[in-house]
């Protein structure tokens, strides 16, 4: 609040300037009350007892109590049972006056649920200096924990695709050779598959840009990243009529690349008389694919999965509303990807 200068003027003179201080103060006060009072971050204070003694409406947003509920109450009905100890030792730390600042925690809300938080806490004096409680700010990192993830999460896919592409162009030129006589035959095929395994592998990447491209057909899909692998190897299509869904894309991609890359590798296309029979059938609501690769392979644990199997298992779970099963066989490799119909097609 703005003093005009006659009024301070005349309080001044009438004996009034502990009355313009005290204005100043409680006008000061409101103000901070309402920065307080309007912040998103979830502001509580305590006294050295924990008892809470303040709440904000960022912290009814936050942990879902409103303030005549949270007030009154010990701070631990905040704090989770395996993290009771966290709060001794703030408390202790607090009374030596020190300041606690983001620290990373979690707290649970009035539903039960957890939610990850970084916390400030600071000392709250009175005149005399002495602490007599913590003002604590909490803050949401949901957000910034789940992007934490995924950038982990597309870290390890980017390893495991450059990991996968070199393999693969090994197994290529190995497969290769026995089908050529001369450098210069081996060199053209050679380009001529790694272009169209190019082609394939921008199919499982999204476009930054957003450009909108034609449909692209399930059958068109499936050649696209069958036939650059198959490196001259038997392949029988028999794939229903489907339009792929540009959302819908590359997740499906990402799956098909993997069990290409898989056969190229280890399976039918990396052995000579290898042969791969792919039937794609909408079965009611749901888009059945049945991956059939007719090879030798060794013995195999179904159950002991690696980072390119266990990302497909996810993408079809949460993408594609599917599953995926393996059965390994000394003749060769028997899936299913039985996916949601609903989400794949156009």
């Amino acid at each position: 609040m703005l003093w005009p200068q006659t009024k301070i003027v005349a309080l001044r003179k009438s004996g009034g300037a502990n009355n313009l201080q005290m204005e100043r103060t409680a006008s000061l006060n409101e103000y901070l009350a309402s920065i307080i009072e309007g912040s998103d971050d979830a502001i509580i204070t305590k006294n050295l007892d924990g008892i809470i003694q303040t709440w904000n409406r960022g912290a009814e947003q936050l942990f879902g109590y409103t303030a005549e509920e949270a007030k009154g109450q010990p701070i631990v009905m905040l704090i989770p049972n395996d993290r009771l100890r966290e709060e001794d030792d703030i408390m202790a730390r607090l009374r030596r006056g020190e300041r606690i600042q983001h620290f990373e925690t979690t707290r649970r809300r009035k539903d039960g649920s957890l939610v990850p938080l970084s916390l400030t806490i600071s000392p709250v004096r009175n005149s005399q200096g002495e602490v007599i409680g913590a003002s604590s700010i909490a803050r949401d990192i949901t957000a910034q924990i789940k992007a934490a993830e995924r950038q982990q999460l597309l870290v390890a896919e980017m390893r495991h695709r450059v990991s996968n592409c070199f393999a693969v162009a090994g197994s290529l030129i190995s497969v290769t050779a026995r089908e050529v006589e001369t450098s210069k035959e081996l060199a053209r095929v050679m380009r001529d598959r790694l272009m169209a395994l190019s082609s394939a592998h921008r199919l499982a990447v999204a476009d930054p840009s957003g450009t909108t491209t034609s449909p692209t057909s399930l059958e068109q899909l499936v050649n696209s990243v069958v036939k650059p692998l198959a490196a001259g190897q038997s392949v029988t299509l028999n794939i229903d009529k489907i339009c792929v869904a540009p959302e819908a894309l590359t997740s499906l991609a990402m799956i098909l690349y993997e069990f290409g890359t898989n056969a190229a590798k280890y399976g039918a296309f990396s052995q000579h008389d290898g042969k791969l029979e792919v039937c794609a059938k909408r079965v009611g609501d749901r888009l059945v694919i049945e991956w059939n690769e007719t090879c030798q392979i060794a013995p195999v644990d179904a159950e002991n999965t690696g980072f390119g199997t266990s990302l497909c298992q996810d993408v079809a779970r949460s993408s594609l509303g599917g599953t995926i099963t393996r059965e390994f066989e000394p003749t060769g490799l028997r899936a299913v990807i039985d996916l949601e119909l609903a989400r794949l097609e156009a």
